[in-house]
């Protein structure tokens, strides 16, 4: 197999090298887990596609923008409360001067925070299926003040339970999220109701596994055994849980992994067949035309 290049087409940042392209690296402890932000500038840093290993969390304030995730776009404008995960990626198409309250936070970060899974994993499933959600006034001065008091707690990092208010204020914000997304499923009545914690844990885990292996892996049996379940329960619970198949999970990540590649890299598409973990051009072809409808070629030169 021939060699790809090494660099990465798709720009990745860690919340580290986002705390350096803000100029507050000198950060220390859980103050380097997470940014809060309430300026436009920061938009910029996705004016092209990149992915983040962060959870983004916020509200728009002023103006209005177009962002893609995964290719699919968004208006976030005032009164737009927005929900993206880790390893999305996102690209702003326009910016008009959108301002938003914003609180990125790391993966590691999240994981400490000792939410209650049973009710709020299936909210934030239902949410992550189209991550944003018009609110009212109040609810986006409610999150926004919410934001406001961690980067306040932030500044004040030295003193002695500085951690423990942060990771407190993060979760009510997270509750406070919650709250919001419950009642707007009560508004919508034909939403699935809440299924098993345990089922919603499986699919958490697949998704995880599914974002950092997709490239080297796609069957069902690899994700099975890396959750020491049976690939055709996996199949079923996966199914029952998204209305999705573990291979139509599988084929979508990488599906958009391509569709980014030939749109906004420079790379060859026998280089993004290698780089996908194809072993040559014609089967990563008719693979990709089998699940779009068109050549890796026709979809590079379609607007």
């Amino acid at each position: 197999m021939n060699s790809v290049k090494d660099e990465n087409p798709i720009v990745n940042f860690s919340l580290n090298e986002l705390l350096r392209m803000t100029g507050d690296d000198g950060r220390k402890g859980l103050m380097r887990e997470c940014i809060i932000a309430n300026s436009s500038s920061h938009m910029h840093a996705f004016k092209f596609p990149c992915r983040i290993d962060v959870y983004i969390i916020g509200v728009g304030t002023k103006g209005e923008t177009v962002l893609s995730c995964d290719l699919k776009e968004y208006k976030l404008k005032k009164n737009s409360l927005f929900i993206f995960e880790p390893n999305n990626i996102l690209q702003t198409k326009t910016h008009d001067d959108f301002e938003c309250h914003v609180l990125l936070v790391s993966p590691d970060l999240m994981r400490k925070i000792k939410l209650d899974t049973k009710h709020m994993v299936p909210l934030l499933l239902k949410f992550m299926s189209n991550p944003t959600m018009e609110i009212t006034d109040e609810e986006c001065a409610s999150i926004s003040s919410y934001i406001s008091q961690i980067e306040c707690e932030s500044k004040a990092a030295d003193s002695f339970f500085a951690e423990d208010i942060i990771i407190n204020l993060i979760a009510a914000t997270s509750y406070k999220i919650g709250d919001m997304l419950h009642k707007y499923l009560t508004r919508n009545p034909g939403a699935e109701k809440p299924i098993h914690n345990r089922a919603e844990e499986y699919f958490r885990q697949f998704m995880l596994l599914l974002s950092e292996n997709y490239k080297e892996h796609r069957t069902v049996s690899f994700y099975a055994k890396k959750l020491c379940i049976t690939p055709k329960y996996l199949t079923t619970l996966i199914k029952r849980i998204s209305g999705k198949s573990v291979s139509e999970w599988i084929d979508s990540y990488v599906v958009l992994e391509a569709k980014t590649l030939l749109k906004f890299s420079n790379m060859s598409i026998q280089e993004i067949a290698y780089y996908l973990n194809f072993p040559n051009q014609s089967f990563f072809g008719s693979y990709f035309k089998r699940n779009t409808g068109m050549s890796p070629s026709q979809y590079k030169t379609t607007k």
